[in-house]
């Protein structure tokens, strides 16, 4: 049977988006389209596919290359990608910084009731996001001066990609309030990538085989992107052949493991974290 290819519902206005972004930042002369596509990974016979909006969705470990390429977060690029903006809106929020952080705090999902987490802008934007309950997010952006810029953190933050609900138990029972850990949940490998691009996290715990992108080249982009090369990557699989670790470790993860995950696996990882300075 012939396979089917799924795409990006607006990949042709993710592509208007980055043709947008180009120009707005010409420097030397025009970037041709196919320089785009190839800055992204489409080697020369697939430009064309990239120009015309036929991007499929198991290619979303580009978005990565986009956005270190770009320097645009992820997260627009993924609003853009799906649907839910267009590149005249992204735009908009891409020229204001108020704008921008506030669109990025929409985009966190936190987990556990009464957590909290703040996103920072370059030019001392800041929105603060407190999760009430499910559903129920309090966000409030203000202006920072250059000293509470500068002592500004939050708590390391921990990404588990994965959809086995009993090590999401278990996660969010080790991370969260008073733990001294962020713990964010991605049942989606694509969701994943977006949220590795916007809350630089500590530990990213990815299922090789979640779905939606392939695995391998989705560890590749996390350790070799700009935004997240600092983050590390432990990798896991139901199935733990020679293969897949070695594919697997090539790939930039540092440690392969056998899921599910069990509780003293996931201690193990967040204690690590915690440990760090």
């Amino acid at each position: 049977m012939p396979q089917t290819t799924t795409l990006f519902p607006a990949s042709r206005e993710l592509f208007r988006l980055i043709r947008a972004i180009a120009d707005s930042r010409e420097a030397e002369g025009k970037i041709r389209d196919v320089e785009i596509g190839r800055l992204v990974g489409f080697e020369s016979a697939r430009t064309s596919r990239w120009k015309h909006g036929q991007i499929a969705v198991v290619d979303a470990a580009r978005l990565l290359a986009l956005s270190q390429a770009f320097d645009v977060d992820i997260s627009i690029l993924s609003q853009v990608a799906a649907g839910y903006l267009s590149a005249a809106e992204a735009m908009r929020i891409l020229g204001n910084e108020d704008k921008l952080i506030r669109f990025l705090a929409e985009q966190v999902v936190l987990p556990t009731d009464y957590q909290v987490m703040s996103i920072t802008g370059g030019g001392g934007t800041m929105c603060r996001v407190i999760r009430r309950s499910a559903g129920h997010y309090h966000r409030r952006t203000k202006r920072l001066s250059s000293d509470v810029r500068d002592t500004e953190e939050d708590e390391p933050c921990i990404l588990l990609a994965d959809n086995d609900r009993s090590a999401i138990e278990v996660f969010r029972n080790l991370t969260g309030p008073d733990t001294g850990i962020t713990g964010v949940v991605s049942q989606s490998s694509t969701a994943a990538l977006v949220v590795a691009g916007r809350l630089r996290p500590r530990l990213i715990i990815f299922d090789l085989f979640l779905g939606g992108v392939d695995g391998f080249s989705a560890v590749r982009s996390m350790t070799s992107d700009e935004g997240t090369q600092a983050s590390e990557v432990v990798a896991t699989s139901l199935s733990l052949t020679p293969e897949i670790i070695r594919t697997a470790l090539g790939s930039g993860a540092t440690e392969v493991l056998q899921r599910p995950l069990r509780s003293r696996i996931l201690s193990r990882l967040i204690s690590r974290v915690r440990q760090q300075p």
